[in-house]
């Protein structure tokens, strides 16, 4: 055994290196920008600073297609002829940094114009969103191809602004701002900068090469509803608002938002704001309120002011801590990713239609630069890329194309997160588990073992997705190492050593063992990583990841099926074992790990138990032995997707309406009682809907995929080369559901509905030009008539599989209705 796994580590070795060299000397000639680099001579502190820098320039036309590359190291704001334009970059990992293009023909004058660009580097403090770097600025401005100008020496600075540095936070980041310093009038086409010092040029390479943003800018919208609460009178009916000491003002967006605050207003110098934001206000209340907030200290008289980053809040509260401030205009603004909304679902059950709602606002809104996963940390987490935000994205949401086309069920997010992760990646192959970051292994959640597998996966999901071959090679030396890492951690019964997890509520969470989930989601990532290798002409590789597979597979039915109860034992810790878990169970029917054998015990164990009151824990586990011996039930959203995965692959009329059974269980008191939020919570609420943890967390959205993908019943068949849809409702014992499914093909508008004595099922869909969909409806009896657009189908024409009526080859509009036959 282990002179075979030395053998296969060396040769992954010797290809991941091979692989390497091959990407690297592919490389395409360094962009320009990169070799304009500036910076300024500050010393900044240790939490680093803001600089910023004017050119001034002249144009005696303006021509068509003004395109602005811009980048900086970390964050920029943009301004020109003193108007505000953009902030960004992308979020990036330095060893590959993307920088931004903007048209900015409207911005521009003939004769005199003025770049302005606000620079933060925060210095070395650990972030989730910011990795610790040398800060540098990039600009070069194009005119119908031709270069205009670029940053140089001839651009000037100030260190010393307004805007002093950010206190350390592992989200958003917080502004300190200082009015006394200076107006901000520096971005005005006036300002005299004739005391600013000239900007120094700095070595380029000193980041690894860097690309055009593959993502699409953000879409910025200034919010219109703004009210004051308790009384919910428009904020705009009571402006201006004047404020002393210990005065505060409450505001409510009307909806969660990912947004960044704007302000004029007339005060006394040395008078102090605090803004501070919150997802959740309950009888009179305020609650998650994420983070300290901004604060603003004014000058004398009329002024104004803008933040730098967004809060994902649906409540403003704005004190006045010091002295006295006259508020005359409130602007909040609304930046995330340009989502266009296409899908849509309704039923007969409101908790489900407004679920689905709520899913699917919460992905919108804690996505900006990235998959930001939630309110409070607003980083990329590697379990996150698929499961709670993939899908959901998949069956909703559109993205735009340059051209003003779309891009179905948008899977840009999905490889910019694929690819983040394999840049976080250590010499020795681990995939870290959040990115791009500087946590350091002393964190509990630096890297997690099954989060690593959990990539693969997702990687074959984004390759089914867009048949991307060029990525996948990217990745594939990424994944060799990964792969290699786990194959070294075999021991003697053929198992790999691992530390567990899957979620807080999993029994051995945090625990070292040879352990049943662990094993199983590596033997998932062995089948993916086969089936990869054979997309990509690496039949080599593929043959070992398949042989590999099927040795954990023997092993672990071998050593981990328990005859006794009827299940898989959980884990061996040492010579220890230790007895069946809900977790090992689930994972082990996810994954098909199973020998054919165990199926039908190892689902009776687990229907059994699943449901049993469960715990959590965090970094530390000392509740092993009494969490197995209690069999632990699921307890954390994000786990259901498995758990719906496993019921819905029963294929029963019970199993269908299981789903729908837990989901209402579930989700019932997050849907109702967070309705002050209008998004989905991280845990679940207890029954009077308290106890939940961060109500704007993607781990809650779950259910969206499986309403749309198996409810409405709209999937896609395979890889999208293959072009087929499956279409096949699971209504268990809803009356109706109706909605679109957006797809990589375009949008499916379906309908189902029940007749009232629950005869007949009338239907309608649209599949998209050029596809194929395959239709099964369910088996209402064993004499049934199908009428499929006015035509009645013989039984030639449909073929029966198990509890489906199965009608192959639809394309185009399509409806009808299908009922029992009378006796």
């Amino acid at each position: 055994m282990k002179k075979t796994y030395s053998f296969l580590v060396f040769y992954l070795l010797t290809v991941t290196i091979a692989f390497s060299q091959t990407l690297k000397e592919t490389n395409a000639q360094t962009p320009f920008i990169q070799s304009s680099m500036i910076w300024s001579s500050s010393v900044l502190g240790e939490h680093g600073g803001y600089v910023v820098f004017r050119k001034s320039f002249n144009l005696e036309k303006i021509g068509s297609d003004a395109q602005l590359q811009i980048f900086a190291d970390s964050r920029y704001l943009l301004w020109i002829n003193g108007k505000y334009v953009l902030r960004g970059p992308c979020r990036f990992n330095p060893e590959r940094p993307e920088y931004d293009s903007v048209d900015i023909n409207s911005y521009l004058n003939t004769g005199e114009n003025v770049i302005v660009v606000l620079v933060h580097t925060y210095g070395n403090t650990i972030n989730g969103r910011i990795m610790k770097h040398v800060p540098g600025l990039g600009v070069v401005l194009t005119m119908s191809g031709k270069e205009i100008l670029h940053t140089d020496t001839t651009w000037k600075y100030n260190d010393r602004t307004r805007y002093l540095s950010s206190p350390a936070s592992w989200g958003t980041i917080p502004d300190v701002i200082d009015a006394r310093i200076d107006k901000g009038d520096w971005i005005s086409t006036d300002f005299d900068d004739s005391s600013w010092k000239y900007a120094y040029t700095i070595e380029g390479n000193q980041w690894g090469k860097m690309y055009p943003r593959e993502l699409p800018l953000c879409k910025e919208t200034k919010l219109q509803d703004l009210t004051l609460l308790p009384s919910h009178k428009p904020l705009i009916s009571k402006l201006p608002i004047e404020l002393t000491a210990g005065q505060e003002i409450l505001i409510d967006y009307g909806t969660m938002a990912m947004a960044y605050t704007a302000m004029d207003l007339d005060a006394e110098e040395g008078s102090e704001l605090s803004m501070r934001y919150a997802l959740r206000y309950k009888n009179g209340k305020l609650f998650e309120m994420y983070g300290i907030g901004n604060q603003y200290t004014a000058c004398s008289g009329q002024q104004s002011f803008m933040t730098t980053d967004q809060w994902v809040s649906h409540y403003m509260l704005v004190r006045c801590e010091k002295g006295r401030v006259k508020i005359q205009q409130i602007r909040i603004t609304d930046r995330r990713y340009p989502f266009d909304c296409v899908g849509k679902f309704r039923c007969s059950d409101t908790v489900l239609t407004q679920l689905w709602d709520m899913a699917i606002k919460t992905i919108e809104v804690v996505t900006d630069d990235a998959y930001g996963s939630d309110a409070r940390e607003r980083n990329e987490w590697l379990q996150d890329p698929a499961e709670p935000n993939f899908l959901p994205t998949e069956i909703a949401l559109a993205g735009p194309r340059k051209g003003g086309s779309k891009v179905n069920a948008d899977p840009r997010l999905l490889k910019k997160l694929l690819r983040d992760a394999a840049m976080s990646q250590l010499p020795d192959g681990r995939i870290l588990a959040t990115f791009p970051t500087d946590r350091g292994p002393e964190d509990c959640h630096y890297f997690i073992d099954d989060y690593a597998c959990q990539w693969v996966e997702a990687l074959k999901i984004y390759i089914d997705a867009t048949n991307d071959k060029q990525f996948l090679k990217e990745m594939w030396h990424v994944l060799l190492r990964q792969m290699k890492w786990f194959l070294i951690r075999l021991t003697p019964r053929g198992l790999l050593l691992a530390r567990e997890y899957t979620s807080f509520d999993n029994p051995l969470a945090y625990i070292t063992c040879e352990g049943a989930t662990i094993n199983a989601f590596f033997y998932d990532a062995l089948r993916n990583a086969d089936y990869l290798g054979l997309i990509l002409g690496d039949k080599t590789n593929a043959a070992m990841f398949k042989k590999a597979a099927d040795k954990l597979q023997i092993a672990y039915n071998k050593n981990f099926w328990n005859e006794k109860d009827s299940a898989f034992n959980s884990a061996f810790i040492g010579e220890k074992v230790l007895r069946p878990t809900v977790q090992a169970q689930l994972i082990a029917l996810y994954t098909k790990i199973i020998f054919e054998k165990y199926k039908e015990a190892a689902q009776k164990w687990f229907l059994a138990n699943f449901k049993n009151p469960g715990m959590k824990h965090v970094c530390t586990n000392h509740d092993v032995e009494k969490m197995v011996t209690m069999k632990a039930g699921i307890d954390m959203p994000v786990e259901y997707y498995w758990v719906f995965s496993v019921l819905y692959r029963m294929d029963s009329e019970k199993m269908d309406q299981e789903v729908i059974q837990e989901m209402l269980l579930r989700w019932t008191s997050m849907v109702l009682y967070q309705k002050d939020a209008g998004t989905l919570s991280e845990s679940f609420p207890n029954k009077k809907g308290e106890g939940a943890s961060e109500s704007c967390h993607n781990y809650g959205a779950v259910p969206a995929y499986f309403l749309s993908s198996y409810v409405l019943g709209v999937r896609r068949i395979g890889n999208t080369d293959e072009k087929k849809l499956l279409i096949e409702p699971r209504l268990g014992d809803l009356s109706f559901a109706e909605g679109i499914v957006e797809t990589e093909f375009g949008a499916v508008p379906v309908s189902w509905k029940k007749s009232a004595d629950g005869r007949s099922l009338s239907f309608s869909m649209s599949v998209p030009e050029g596809i194929k969909a395959e239709i099964h409806l369910p088996r209402l009896a064993k004499e049934l008539t199908l009428i499929v657009n006015n035509k009645v189908l013989s039984k030639s024409e449909v073929k029966i599989e198990g509890r489906w009526m199965v009608v192959k080859n639809v394309s185009g509009e399509c409806f009808g209705s299908l009922n029992k036959n009378k006796n």
